[in-house]
């Protein structure tokens, strides 16, 4: 009887184990609700209790940065729209912790943190919240130059200063060409594939990094150049329907032969 409790006991320990094992999830999101003018920075927080490999931050639709435990280097922090500062406080077993510095009030939208296993048993948790930033104001890089369309194989062009002692970086849609690193000329060729949504636009964004941390961003927008109507056939050509060429044909033939049944 003592064998039978024992083993009992011991199932149960190992399912209380395995529930525990497999908890996934983001226990809190600290986000504040509003930053008042007189505030230069805010502290934003991820808690969770998930044995994850990768955990984003998002604001909106685009990704500013990322926590890889166990990569080289584990962070890495990605320009956004708003925001001229990203500095990583802590990313540890239970929570991640940023300070965002230099904000606008384009800093203002839902933020989201994601965590997600991307190996067997494969699992993801996400929690979002929004801030609105009031009245900030804040230097940011001069980005000038790029058309307003472009179409397949056009040249894009723009052109940016940044402070001083700043290094420069473009991104397209926020992945860096790597190839223009400390460039103040951002050049390359359009392309349908980068242009992406409805209607199709592509993001051209210049980051200025100051002692290898990002200090400021500014972003332009172009679209794409819809195909014209190039056919310059006379529109009273285009409008003539080869039916009515058909049905004057029939026409005719029908006269001529009333005319030769006449003659005979």
């Amino acid at each position: 009887m003592r064998t039978a409790h024992g083993y009992a006991l011991a199932l149960l320990c190992a399912c209380a184990s395995t529930a525990a094992a497999r908890s996934f999830n983001i226990t809190s999101l600290v986000i504040p609700p509003v930053v008042p003018s007189d505030q230069s920075e805010v502290e934003i927080e991820c808690r969770y209790d998930a044995n994850f490999t990768l955990l984003n931050w998002f604001k909106g639709p685009n990704e500013f940065f990322r926590y890889k435990p166990g990569s080289a280097p584990s962070t890495r922090s990605f320009p956004i729209l708003g925001i001229g500062r990203v500095e990583l406080i802590t990313c540890g077993p239970v929570a991640c912790r940023l300070r965002l510095g230099g904000l606008t009030e384009e800093a203002s939208g839902l933020y989201r943190c994601d965590i997600e296993r991307d190996v067997p048993p494969y699992q993801f948790a996400s929690q979002k919240a929004f801030m609105v930033v009031d009245g900030h104001e804040h230097r940011r890089p001069l980005l000038e130059g790029l058309e307003k369309e472009f179409g397949e194989g056009d040249e894009m062009k723009a052109y940016c200063r940044g402070a001083p002692d700043s290094e420069l970086r473009w991104y397209v849609n926020g992945r860096e060409e790597e190839e223009m690193r400390g460039s103040a000329n951002f050049r390359r060729n359009s392309s349908r594939l980068i242009f992406q949504g409805i209607p199709p636009t592509v993001t051209v964004q210049c980051a200025e990094f100051r002692f290898g941390r990002l200090s400021g961003s500014k972003e332009v927008k172009a679209k794409w150049k819809e195909l014209r109507d190039c056919d310059e056939t006379p529109q009273e050509q285009r409008n003539f329907s080869p039916l009515s060429i058909v049905s004057v044909n029939v026409t005719d033939y029908e006269d001529t032969d009333s005319k030769f049944s006449t003659t005979d």
